[in-house]
């Protein structure tokens, strides 16, 4: 009986030293685990806050340039309602000026526009009441000192005396050179609008 319980104190001894050994090699794997894990956690942390940095980031360029954007088109939009209200102006102030003065205007458009003398020019009832016949003759001796034929005439019959806004068109059988203000402003609007931001915005 005495070998036997040797043996058993030996079987269980052993099983001791290998439970505490199984015991020490489980706790450091824990450990290595445990370990682990809180580096995983700590690197998907600086993930999670460099990626939130980032869309922070680009969340706050994409508002900036949508602010921007809308910056730039309240400011365009502002600078065509004032650049249309001083083309607007100048239309009534060219309108408004003297009888005298307009005629001389309209005389000097119609004589560098003239390349036969026999044409003729639609202008609004207005304007025709306002610059009369005496205009026609000024314009045809300014012709005539041009050695150009002085035998222009306003037009007897037009559709669209009514809807011109001043200026004239410039008849010559079935070709048309319009020169009212607005087409003119129209045509040369670039360059005018150029002129008129240099003056207002530098």
């Amino acid at each position: 009986m005495e070998g036997a319980e040797r043996i058993i104190e030996r079987i269980i001894e052993d099983a001791n030293l290998q439970a505490k050994s199984n015991i020490e090699q489980a706790e450091e794997q824990a450990a290595d685990i445990i370990l682990s894990a809180q580096k995983e956690a700590l690197k998907k942390k600086s993930d999670i806050v460099e990626k939130a940095k980032r869309d922070a980031n680009e969340k706050k360029s994409r508002l900036i340039a949508v602010a921007e954007l809308e910056g730039r088109k309240i400011k365009l939009k502002a600078k065509q309602e004032i650049i249309s209200e001083v083309i607007k102006k100048a239309l009534e102030k060219l309108n408004a000026m003297s009888r005298e003065q307009y005629s001389d205007i309209i005389a000097d458009m119609v004589v560098n526009s003239v390349t036969k003398g026999d044409e003729e020019i639609i202008v609004s009832q207005n304007d025709k009441a306002k610059l009369g016949n005496s205009f026609i003759n000024k314009v045809n001796t300014r012709l005539k000192e041009k050695n150009i034929n002085g035998n222009l005439k306003f037009s007897v019959k037009s559709d669209r005396t009514e809807d011109m806004g001043g200026g004239f068109v410039l008849r010559s059988l079935d070709i048309e050179t319009n020169n009212s203000f607005e087409t003119i402003i129209r045509m040369k609007y670039n360059e005018i609008e150029a002129g008129v931001v240099k003056i207002l915005f530098g």
